[in-house]
């Protein structure tokens, strides 16, 4: 029997904290594996005591089991998606999941402009443009926004780089070097990558600037970043649809663009004037007058 239907089929005799704590870890499961028993104490204001007792109430022996209990469901919701199976029952036609999904889609869109103030994003971008190195890290899908980041930050001549945290020599070694006039962005969203998350700590304990892209405030990789950017990625039936993270990340590449238009308009014609030079008549020419003159030796 999963954690979840053991919470459930206890609920009646639960008083009204624990029923609290029950619904707060129905709703929340993937933050579940990993909070601290002082965290989620924090969290729903109530004492330590309260949450252990909860776990006896339920027949849990320790919070360490209900924590592992909730691992254990994240990995078989992964491994069986049952997601998207009561998802794929639920819709009746072609028509029906096209229109569920663009209004799924519309929401996630208008979430970013809700969630994302002007004041934030330009802070964010301010931190891009101090630092010397700019890190970037994200597991699965949340990799592809990498990709994508990492390419135009190329073009807009940022000193980037994909930090491949499955890659231990490098990665290490990109972690020694790193001071703290670098900047990491952290990309994760639910079911959140334990390994940015030990990254996100990693950064906190050594006062290392991140910028984390993620779902919400109370993701795990939010806590003690220096800016977070925030984008839901509901999806019909996947577990996370990257096109709004995409937009997010569109709206904070042009307004870097706008920041660096000076800098941009001067290497746009540099690059212009490089080219007509290599390719004048008169550089032509002179190639040409050489090569004629060896051939004639």
């Amino acid at each position: 029997m999963s954690v979840l239907k053991v919470i459930r089929n206890n609920l009646p005799n639960l008083s009204n904290k624990q029923k609290n704590i029950a619904k707060y870890l129905i709703k929340n499961k993937n933050k579940i594996p990993f909070m601290s028993l002082k965290e989620l104490s924090s969290e729903l204001n109530v004492s330590e005591v309260t949450i252990l007792n909860f776990c006896k109430a339920i027949k849990i022996d320790s919070f360490i089991d209900l924590k592992k209990s909730f691992e254990h469901l994240i990995k078989e919701e992964l491994r069986v998606p049952a997601k998207m199976k009561s998802s794929l029952d639920e819709l009746e036609s072609i028509e029906d999941a096209i229109n569920n999904t663009f209004q799924i889609q519309k929401m996630n869109l208008n979430k970013i402009i809700e969630n994302n103030s002007i004041e934030s994003i330009e802070k964010a971008t301010n931190l891009i443009l101090n630092a010397n190195t700019v890190f970037i890290c994200g597991l699965g899908v949340s990799k592809l926004i990498c990709d994508f980041l990492h390419t135009r930050f190329k073009i807009l001549n940022i000193n980037t780089k994909i930090l491949d945290i499955d890659d231990s020599a490098i990665f290490i070694y990109d972690l020694i070097r790193a001071s703290k006039d670098d900047l990491f962005i952290l990309i994760s969203f639910p079911l959140y990558s334990e390994k940015i998350i030990k990254l996100a700590e990693y950064l906190s304990i050594h006062n290392l600037n991140f910028i984390s892209i993620t779902n919400s405030e109370k993701s795990p990789i939010a806590s003690n970043a220096q800016i977070v950017l925030k984008s839901e990625n509901n999806s019909l039936v996947f577990y996370n649809f990257i096109s709004a993270a995409i937009l997010l990340s569109e709206i904070l590449l042009i307004v870097l663009s706008y920041k660096m238009k000076d800098k941009i308009t001067f290497n746009i014609n540099t690059i212009e004037n490089l080219h007509d030079f290599f390719n004048s008549k008169r550089i032509k020419n002179k190639i040409n007058k050489k090569s004629s003159s060896k051939n004639k030796l």
